[in-house]
């Protein structure tokens, strides 16, 4: 991760906790539930392991649904890079994380919308 200055609302518990809180109001599930928590444990649980033991580990969790349908089929693509992450920053501007098709690099980039 990198280092930020406001912690608290940069990292978004700020937006986690109030879709936290409009969920219990208006009676919704929230966007993050405990079950996509139990998923991450088991995940970081599995990364502990595989560090510890030097050698790849299964994850232990219960899957539901067996699949996890993809969010879009189309690929971004930014300057003829494959977007690997893309997150919105308190400013405004997106932060990319790109993938060079040709070397396989990984690249960082700040852009204005």
């Amino acid at each position: 991760m990198f280092p930020v200055g406001d912690e608290v609302s940069e990292l978004g518990y700020v937006d986690m906790f109030a879709d936290m809180f409009d969920s219990m109001e208006s009676g919704r599930e929230p966007r993050e539930t405990f079950y996509d928590g139990y998923l991450v444990n088991s995940i970081m649980d599995a990364c502990y392991r595989s560090a510890e033991e030097k050698a790849w580990v299964p994850v232990d969790a219960e899957w539901r649904h067996g699949t996890t349908p993809r969010i879009s089929k189309k690929t971004e693509t930014f300057e003829g890079h494959t977007v690997i992450k893309s997150e919105v920053l308190p400013d405004g501007r997106r932060k990319l994380i790109l993938k060079d098709s040709k070397t396989g690099d990984f690249l960082d980039r700040v852009v204005s919308e």
